[in-house]
């Protein structure tokens, strides 16, 4: 049986470990795996330390959760099964100026306003 590579990176580099690869580790990178894989506070450890995004305007920068981000990774950790009631496609992220189309469905007229229109119209 051939030797296959599994997916590599920059020159050259493994971006998956081999299985039964030995791995030495630094002190320091001992610790911030012993942080990371601590059962109650390592999730959030994790996220906060090497979890990025990318911002249209900051560039690349370290991830903070919201409050509820935080509060679904607890329950996902926490609970074998786990069902989180949350709609799709509900302008979670959008801003109040997004420009949207609405088509009226008896007339088929189409009206272009921005999400925050939309909001106001609906809450009169």
């Amino acid at each position: 049986m051939a030797n296959k590579k599994g997916p590599q990176g920059p020159r050259g580099v493994d971006l998956v470990k081999r299985p039964h690869q030995v791995e030495t580790f630094t002190s320091d990178e001992f610790e911030e795996l012993r942080k990371c894989a601590d059962p109650v506070t390592g999730p959030m450890y994790f996220m906060r330390n090497y979890f990025y995004i990318q911002h249209p305007t900051k560039g690349r920068m370290l991830f903070e959760p919201f409050p509820y981000q935080i509060d679904l990774v607890d329950a996902y950790h926490n609970n074998r099964f786990c069902v989180a009631m949350l709609s799709r496609q509900t302008g979670k992220c959008l801003d109040i100026n997004t420009p949207i189309r609405l088509r009226n469905k008896k007339t088929g007229e189409i009206i272009e306003m921005t999400i925050g229109e939309f909001y106001e119209q609906q809450s009169k």
